[in-house]
C-alpha cells in the first residue's frame, strides 16, 4: 500500500486532497454498506416489527438521558457520542477493518429498522426531516471514519504478509485527520441536530 506523508502538524491542503482521493474507494464500500444494512433493517422491520424491539429500547434509553439535559448539555453529548465512535471506527481499523465495517453495518441496519417503525407512526416525511438536516453532514463523517480504519485494516494485512509498511504512520495520519477534520464538523452535526432539526420537524 502507498504510503502517505500526513503527520500532525504538517497536514497541508495537498496532503489531505491526496489522502482523501486514496480513500474513495473506501468511502463507497461505506456507503454501501451502511445503505445496505439499512435497507436490510426496514424491510426486515417491515416483515416483522417485533424485530426492531431491541433497537427501540436502545434508542429510548438514549432519549430518556438527552431528555434531563440542557440543549447545551444535549448537544455535548451528540458530539462526544458521535466523535468518540467515529474515533474507535478508525483505531480499531488494526483489527483487519473488520469491526469497523461490523459497526457500520449495525448502525445501519439499526437506523433501517427504527425509521420503518418511527415512519409507519409519524410518516415517511417526518424521518427524513429528522435525518437530513444533520445527517449530510454526519453521515460522511462516519463514512470517512470508517474509510480510514478500513484503511488501517488493509495496512496491518500487508505489514502481517511482510510488506514495509507502518501501520502507526496509518493511525497517525487517520487521527490527525479525525482531528483537524471529522471532529469539527462533527461539532457542526450536533449543534444542527440539537438547535435546527426540531425547529424543522416542528413544522411537519
Amino acid at each position: 500500500m502507498k504510503r502517505n506523508n500526513i503527520f500532525p502538524g504538517s497536514l497541508v491542503a495537498e496532503d489531505l486532497q491526496r489522502y482523501f482521493i486514496s480513500l474513495k474507494s473506501l468511502f463507497v464500500l461505506s456507503i454501501a454498506v451502511f445503505f445496505i444494512s439499512a435497507v436490510a433493517g426496514y424491510i426486515y422491520t417491515s416483515m416483522n416489527p417485533a424485530s426492531a424491539d431491541m433497537s427501540l429500547q436502545e434508542l429510548q434509553s438514549l432519549v430518556d438521558i438527552i431528555k434531563e439535559l440542557s440543549p447545551l448539555q444535549i448537544m455535548l453529548f451528540i458530539f462526544l457520542n458521535n466523535a468518540l465512535k467515529s474515533l474507535a471506527a478508525i483505531l480499531l481499523g488494526v483489527s483487519l477493518g473488520i469491526i469497523p465495517l461490523l459497526f457500520l453495518a449495525y448502525n445501519g441496519y439499526v437506523l433501517g429498522a427504527v425509521a420503518y417503525i418511527t415512519g409507519a407512526q409519524e410518516g415517511l416525511s417526518f424521518v427524513l426531516l429528522a435525518i437530513i438536516p444533520h445527517g449530510l453532514i454526519e453521515l460522511p463523517m462516519i463514512f470517512i471514519s470508517v474509510a480510514i480504519g478500513v484503511r488501517i485494516g488493509l495496512t496491518t494485512l500487508a505489514r502481517l504478509r511482510g510488506q514495509t509498511v507502518s501501520v502507526k504512520q496509518e493511525i497517525t495520519a487517520g487521527v490527525a485527520v479525525f482531528l483537524r477534520f471529522v471532529a469539527p464538523l462533527l461539532l457542526v452535526a450536533s449543534v444542527i441536530e440539537t438547535f435546527v432539526t426540531p425547529m424543522i420537524i416542528a413544522l411537519v
